[in-house]
């Protein structure tokens, strides 16, 4: 296949979908038939899982890459890469040889992205990796204010909190939003030997850097649950970044994104009665300072169920990577190199992380779904 096949004048791309269990995420997706994409086949090892989901969405199973159709056009890849112990890496290389364009999940060493481009660039297709949560609304809210800010005041700060399993998309959406993570350093994480030991694993492991040329504060949880390697993160998304004007927050991966500024009085140091609250009122409530409101959130002030995120927010996300892979012109993807020796040397300064064994989570009390509802109405 030759860059020809980027098929730009001639949808439907006709996709496969490689693994099935993040991969299920794709194909609900691409059972909805939106224009522009067509599901023609599952690549799996066989396991009961991808025979009946290849049974229900009446497509082909695929066992190997050579059995596949010569008319396939792009390939979605969620299977582990080789950095997490999976054959992800070595199968995204097989299909971009075949001149099926790739669109990978996360994460992947650096050196296996320079790899993978170069393969795709000598076989005239396309390469993208996908982190799915910067293409989420919430995500494009967040990205697209940054964007906006930064044509008109500085950052002076950005703050992270967030799991090794989502930091290298964590670090895509803050890259997307800077329009880079250059100039990054960071240093290692504050020491924790002279304090007391807690009864569960230390929650965050707290590390300076340089992010873009901006100071961060990233709180990273370190620790995994052998057994469950994708779940039990304490914050999944949990970004914010500003300075002296206000802040932009990524409260959760779904949303809300809430922008807040502090509180300044212009005048509070002064004596006179033009400084007064009281005596002077109507020209202190006409200052912006006092008009801004505290806090705005952007889009809607709930985020969705995972239900509802499953139905919605994930296939917006996939179609919105998909539609990256293939625009014109082709997507900037060297940047990859750069982000994934970013996440790299994060890994690298925390050390290896801390494996232990956890329940599953327990109800939240009070219930927020209740104490949201009881409160709706209440006054300040």
């Amino acid at each position: 296949m030759n860059a020809d096949k980027n098929l730009a004048t001639r949808p439907p791309h006709k996709v496969i979908v490689c693994g099935t269990r993040f991969g299920e995420h794709y194909l609900a997706a691409l059972a909805q038939q939106r224009p522009g994409y067509q599901l023609c086949g599952i690549l799996a090892r066989g396991s009961a899982r991808s025979v009946a989901l290849a049974r229900q969405l009446d497509i082909p199973l695929y066992r190997q890459v050579d059995q596949l159709p010569a008319d396939i056009d792009i390939a979605c890849v969620a299977v582990r890469t080789s950095i997490v112990g999976g054959d992800g890496t070595r199968l995204a290389s097989a299909l971009l040889q075949r001149g099926i364009h790739v669109l990978q999940e996360h994460p992947l060493h650096p050196t296996d992205t320079q790899r993978l481009l170069s393969t795709a660039r000598e076989h005239g297709v396309r390469y993208q990796i996908n982190t799915l949560y910067p293409h989420l609304p919430a995500g494009q809210r967040f990205i697209q204010y940054v964007r906006q800010g930064l044509t008109q005041q500085p950052l002076w700060f950005i703050e992270m909190t967030t799991s090794l399993q989502l930091l290298y998309s964590s670090l895509d959406i803050l890259g997307r939003a800077l329009g880079g993570l250059a100039p990054f350093a960071v240093s290692a994480p504050l020491s924790l030997e002279t304090l007391p030991r807690p009864a569960h694993p230390w929650p965050f492991r707290s590390l300076q850097g340089v992010l873009a040329g901006i100071p961060l504060s990233l709180h990273l949880q370190t620790y995994l649950d052998h057994r469950d390697l994708d779940h039990h993160s304490l914050v999944m998304h949990r970004i914010s970044c500003g300075g002296p004007q206000g802040n932009i927050l990524l409260a959760n991966s779904y949303g809300p994104v809430v922008w807040s500024h502090p509180i300044y009085a212009p005048n509070y140091q002064e004596d006179g009665a033009d400084a007064s609250y009281l005596l002077n009122g109507e020209a202190l409530r006409s200052s912006r300072y006092n008009r801004q409101p505290t806090s705005i959130t952007f889009g809607p002030a709930q985020a969705p169920s995972l239900n509802e995120a499953v139905e919605e927010d994930i296939p917006h996300a996939i179609f919105r990577a998909l539609d990256e892979l293939m625009q014109e012109p082709s997507p900037d993807s060297p940047h990859w190199v750069q982000h994934g020796q970013s996440w790299l040397d994060i890994m690298r300064a925390v050390g290896q992380p801390v494996m232990t064994e956890l329940a599953p989570p327990c109800p939240p009390f009070p219930d927020p779904v209740s104490y949201a509802r009881e409160h709706a109405h209440a006054g300040r």
